[in-house]
């Protein structure tokens, strides 16, 4: 199993998700107002992506759009740090085997499952970011404040709402967005004739970023609402799982609501699988410089 996959995918992750956190913040924020399901969050107060960048910059000050990022830095460091290592130790795996890229149904299984299994495992994490990120906070906690009020308020049980509607998510998400990403590279490189430098890694972290939102935003709103909701709130009506979520936000507020946050979601996934896939491009290159190798390991 290759260790520097998990090394270097976390390291990717965490750069990542700190160049784009703001625009990760405005997708939260738009997916969560307008549910009829809740009073404090049925206002319609944000119409884009950059509109709520700056309403958010101006009501609340530039440090709220980073309400959070200390639990997007925690989570790419174990969620990312698994969800690459599975991955790309099971590709390299497939791969000494002399399978391809370009069979798509074996990429798209291991994307996956490291997806949903990483998810599992951090789901913790997870919510508190959503939590942070959904409203202006006005008390700032540590990391451990954090996880202990939401645990005396709800428990363990509290602690893993939204456990399924994230790693569905996160099943979709992975099996989309890493799949076609090796798999436009392997084509431009081994098909095309494409030089094996950033501007090919480029294109192909751009349909990644836009095959991974497209399937996967209505994954995504639902588990942004399961997981922020107050269940301790007796006037706000529950959700039940990641289907019924679906179902009320289709009859309340239209089939367009499932892909709310989209255009926030797409231009904050385009710079995140940039300086991603940039970044584990370069870090492949230079475990192949100091181990001497003439192919990367992962």
């Amino acid at each position: 199993m290759p260790v520097e996959a998990f090394v270097y995918g976390g390291l990717s992750g965490v750069l990542a998700e700190l160049i784009s956190f703001p625009l990760d913040t405005s997708k939260i924020r738009l997916q969560v107002q307008g549910q009829v399901t809740d009073e404090a969050f049925s206002a319609i107060k944000y119409r884009g992506t950059f509109h709520t960048i700056v309403l958010v910059s101006t009501e609340e000050g530039v440090r709220s759009l980073f309400n959070g990022v200390r639990f997007g830095a925690l989570r790419q460091a174990t969620y990312g740090t698994l969800k690459f290592g599975i991955f790309f130790s099971m590709k390299s795996w497939w791969n000494r085997r002399g399978g391809s890229d370009q069979f798509l149904p074996v990429t798209v299984a291991f994307g996956m499952f490291s997806g949903a299994v990483s998810s599992i495992i951090t789901t913790p994490i997870d919510r508190m970011k959503v939590i942070t990120q959904s409203t202006q906070q006005n008390k700032k906690r540590t990391i451990v404040k954090s996880f202990s009020k939401v645990y005396h308020r709800s428990g363990f049980q509290g602690l893993y709402q939204g456990m399924v509607p994230n790693a569905k998510r996160a099943a979709v998400v992975n099996g989309a967005e890493i799949p076609c990403y090796t798999f436009v590279k392997d084509h431009l490189v081994r098909c095309r004739g494409y030089p094996d430098h950033w501007t090919t890694w480029a294109m192909a972290a751009f349909c990644s970023s836009a095959a991974g939102v497209g399937f996967s935003q209505p994954f995504d709103v639902a588990k942004t609402r399961i997981m922020q909701q107050k269940r301790c709130r007796p006037d706000i009506v529950v959700y039940r799982g990641i289907f019924d979520m679906m179902r009320t936000t289709v009859a309340n507020e239209g089939v367009p609501a499932l892909w709310k946050g989209g255009m926030s979601a797409w231009s904050r996934a385009i710079p995140w699988n940039l300086t991603f896939y940039l970044a584990m491009e370069v870090f492949r290159r230079f475990d192949m410089k100091i181990n001497k190798r003439d192919t990367p390991y992962f």
